[in-house]
């Protein structure tokens, strides 16, 4: 049986617009940290583009929600409804 990685979640904003999005990875214990991919989840912006700013790292699913609440119509409603996904195994 596979061991499942925790889903980490980062914010950055993007400063051309001032719309923040949200990048996906997983917890790395043996760092501390976590990793995120390169592109956000709506895949409209890199995280190492020179025009996005970290906002707040290494989020897991409920304080990723709390946080996309706290920001508001600012962030990507794209990025946000995938933290309410159900998936089916």
């Amino acid at each position: 049986m596979a061991i499942q990685k925790r889903k980490a979640y980062s914010f950055r904003k993007k400063k051309e617009t001032q719309e923040t999005h949200i990048f996906e990875g997983t917890f790395n214990i043996e760092k501390n940290g976590c990793n995120t991919g390169p592109l956000s989840i709506c895949r409209k912006i890199n995280r190492n583009s020179k025009d996005v700013i970290d906002i707040v790292t290494c989020l897991n699913d409920d304080d990723a929600r709390q946080k996309a609440a706290d920001l508001g119509r600012t962030v990507c409603g794209v990025c946000v409804s995938h933290l309410y996904t159900t998936y089916e195994d």
